[in-house]
Order: structure tokens, then C-alpha cells, then sequence
């Protein structure tokens, strides 16, 4: 299947590390003119231009915004539609993943969690369909987590705004199919990047044990999905939930 993006504009949030890195290499190498947002690792985010550009020869450039904060994300939102007359699709991979059993997670917490991983995708989905509603034409994919249907202990901030992000995706893909503007999200399990890095190597032991394909993710399998419903291939797709988990969630 070769998928092109050529001619297209492409946002990625928090591309500079994990899943986003691997996002924005997809769509670099399938040729779109990529924007994606970082929140503070400067140094991070210029490899991920230069490798893209090096490798790739692609449009790619990395952006210091905060998805926290809705004037920020509308002022860069102006910025790329100014630039191309187009936003063609939007990916919100941004998250915060704080860890500890339910009574543990204070206030803040909950408010920093609702912030990055809610919040800035509204944000993101606001700004966006403005854009996308005159062009009758658009693909916003929402990553959420195996977590938001099965949820693990200690896991009560992210699964519970992740579970939200799922619900705002139906009805975004019910309120505005009739602009042709298509959101869906893709759902992974256990992704191997820094994240998974920091886990114990018993604990990703007994996943894989677990999951029918026998091993754990990549950033590619996710990269892969985000290519395909983001493509015309996926031209009568919205409103869904892409599981990307080798078979972790029919556990």
C-alpha cells in the first residue's frame, strides 16, 4: 500500500520523543509537509527536524507549544493555516502519564492530567475543525490507550482522561462527518519507547506473555495505523477505535 501525502499539512503533537517521534518520521517519509509541537526539550525536537530532513528530505518543523493553553494552540494553529491555506489532518499524541493507586493522586494531579491529556486535545480538535469545516475535507486522529477500555492499577488520571478522549472522538466524528472531517482514534498497549524503558523487566515479561502476537509494540505499528486513517484508504472510517495492541485487549 503506498500511501503519499504529498500536497498535504500534516500536526503532530508531542512529536520530539516516543510514539510522537515515530509519527512524524511516517508522515515525513510519506511526503507531507509536517508541524509538530514539543513543550520543552529543545535539543530533542531540532534532531527530530534534522533527522527527517536528512533522511527524508522532508517539510518538517518542530514547534514550542503548550496544548495547556488555549491562545497558544490557536495562535500556532493561524501560524501553519497562514502559511499553507490548509490543515489536512491533526494527530493529538500528547499525554501525561502519572502513576499511583487512586487515594495517592492528588488534586494536582488530577488537574495536570485532565490539563495535558483532555484539555490540550480539545484545544487541538477546536482549532482544527474551524480549519477544516470550510475545505469540507479533514482527518483528526485522537491517540488514546488500551487503558481508557481496560484499565490497569495505578493508572485511575490517565484512564480516566483517556477514556474521555474516546468519547469526545464519537462525537466529534457524529457532529461534523457531514464536512467529510473524519476522527478516529488509535488505542496502543504497551508502545517500546522511554516510557516502557523505565518499567521492570519481569513486568514486560508477563505482557508479552499475555499478548497473542507475542511481543510488545513499536513506535512503527502505531506510525503505520496513524498513515492508514489519516489516508483515503481509510476515506469511510470515523468514529473508531483502532486497537493497536497485538491482541492485549482481548485479555
Amino acid at each position: 500500500m503506498n500511501i503519499d501525502f504529498s500536497g498535504k499539512v500534516v500536526i503532530i503533537t508531542g512529536g520530539s520523543r516516543g510514539i510522537g517521534r515515530g509519527l512524524v518520521r511516517h508522515f515525513a517519509r510519506s511526503h507531507a509537509t509536517v508541524y509538530f509541537t514539543y513543550l520543552s526539550n529543545e535539543d530533542l525536537a531540532a534532531a527530530v527536524v534534522h533527522e527527517c530532513k536528512e533522511q527524508y528530505g522532508a517539510d518538517v518543523t518542530g514547534r514550542r507549544v503548550d496544548g495547556r493553553s488555549g491562545p497558544d494552540v490557536e495562535s500556532f494553529m493561524d501560524t501553519v493555516w497562514k502559511a499553507h491555506n490548509r490543515i489536512d489532518v491533526v494527530v493529538n499524541n500528547a499525554a501525561w502519564i502519572p502513576r499511583g493507586l487512586f487515594l495517592q493522586m492528588s488534586g494536582q494531579d488530577w488537574s495536570e492530567g485532565i490539563s495535558a491529556n483532555l484539555n490540550s486535545v480539545i484545544a487541538f480538535c477546536s482549532s482544527a475543525i474551524k480549519y477544516m469545516i470550510p475545505a469540507k475535507s479533514g482527518s483528526i486522529i485522537n491517540i488514546s490507550s488500551r487503558s481508557a477500555l481496560h484499565p490497569g492499577r495505578g493508572q485511575a488520571v490517565y484512564s480516566a482522561t483517556k477514556g474521555a478522549v474516546e468519547s469526545l472522538t464519537k462525537v466529534l466524528a457524529l457532529e461534523y462527518g457531514s464536512y467529510n472531517i473524519r476522527v478516529n482514534t488509535i488505542a496502543p498497549g504497551l508502545i517500546e519507547t522511554d516510557v516502557a524503558g523505565t518499567m521492570q523487566t519481569e513486568l514486560k515479561k508477563k505482557i508479552v506473555e499475555r499478548t497473542p502476537l507475542g511481543r510488545i509494540g513499536t513506535v512503527d505499528d502505531v506510525g503505520s495505523a496513524a498513515l492508514f486513517l489519516a489516508s483515503d484508504y481509510a476515506s469511510y472510517i470515523t468514529g473508531t477505535q483502532l486497537l493497536v495492541t497485538g491482541g492485549r485487549h482481548l485479555d
